[in-house]
């Protein structure tokens, strides 16, 4: 993107950060369902989350399908505004969020905090998922390091990052390339917050698991580093309550990390995790995202007749980088 395009666009987020910082929070919650349904009558916003919908809950009627995704993109909307809004009402952010099925896990992980070990926190894009880190960070002083992808733009990247470390509280880890500071920061005993589901190449590090009955591949990171240490880790969402407040839950793995045999089975536990929390209020999933997008060698067919038409099976680069070819 061109420098001065790059500073524009960063320019106009600022003011639109500035301005939904002015609003009460009734206003937010208006404003964030009424941009989620002009996202719903796009084809490829609300189309798309059709697809992901049916894939995952086949048994569903379309008017379920259509009520999830329209609630679905409010959700989005909500937690972009939120993202805003928060910088300016920090104060008003604990009272927000109703901590009662967080408390006992959090306070585990703070006690291993205080040993100097490092903690694993992972949570899909559920809920606002924005909100997690912040409420173990300022209400439970963990010394947070958020992964995170980095924007092609970078002042909009160093406006997003500002926003998500509180002045300087949280550390933001890039994902490209960030496995040696991922490591790092556990080993100064950091809380790690990390985005489960996405998809990674197995190429870049990823692991097929199942989400709702479909093969997806994600980062096996959270297994590799917790198994490594059998370090604490623990599974969150920040569910979105009608009256505007928020429900946060925390739980850990049924089994401690050393004692899953593999990093795939140790991430399908988390992964398996993620999805009970999905099936709780599938309305606040993102399913506007290519999700079900790769399908694995050796699928049943019958299984492959679920994923939605945008999926296409993997080449050979998707496993493994293509040697390149020698130079005449």
């Amino acid at each position: 993107m061109p420098a001065p395009l790059a500073y524009t666009v960063y320019l106009l987020a600022a003011l639109i950060m500035y301005i939904v910082g002015l609003f009460s929070r009734s206003s937010v919650m208006k404003l964030g369902k009424w941009i989620g349904n002009m996202m719903y009558i796009i084809p490829v916003f609300g189309g798309l989350c059709r697809k992901n919908i049916r894939a995952a809950f086949p048994e569903k009627t379309e008017d379920e399908v259509k009520e999830i995704a329209r609630k679905s993109l409010q959700n989005l909307a909500l937690t972009a505004l939120e993202f805003f809004w928060i910088r300016r009402h920090r104060d008003k952010f604990e009272d927000l969020i109703d901590l009662t099925e967080l408390h006992e896990v959090a306070l585990q992980g703070q006690a291993m905090m205080k040993e100097g070990k490092g903690t694993i926190l992972i949570t899909p894009h559920l809920g606002n998922w924005e909100f997690g880190g912040k409420i173990l960070a300022l209400t439970y002083k963990y010394k947070m390091a958020t992964v995170v992808r980095s924007s092609r733009n970078p002042y909009l990247d160093k406006l997003i990052s500002g926003t998500r470390s509180h002045s300087g509280d949280v550390e933001i880890i890039y994902s490209k390339g960030g496995a040696i500071a991922m490591k790092k920061a556990l080993d100064s005993g950091k809380a790690l917050g990390i985005l489960i589901d996405q998809n990674v190449k197995l190429r870049h590090g990823g692991i097929f698991v199942n989400l709702f009955g479909l093969p997806v591949p994600v980062s096996r990171a959270p297994a590799t580093l917790g198994r490594h240490k059998n370090r604490f880790i623990a599974v969150g969402v920040c569910f979105r309550q009608e009256d505007g407040s928020f429900r946060a839950y925390l739980r850990r793995l049924p089994k401690e990390p050393c004692e899953y045999e593999s990093d795939e089975e140790l991430t399908q536990a988390i992964t398996t995790l993620s999805e009970e929390y999905i099936r709780m209020a599938p309305e606040q999933y993102l399913w506007m995202y290519k999700r079900f997008q790769h399908i694995p060698e050796g699928v049943p067919e019958e299984v492959v007749r679920r994923f939605p038409d945008y999926a296409k099976k993997v080449k050979r680069s998707f496993y493994t980088r293509c040697p390149a070819r020698n130079k005449k």
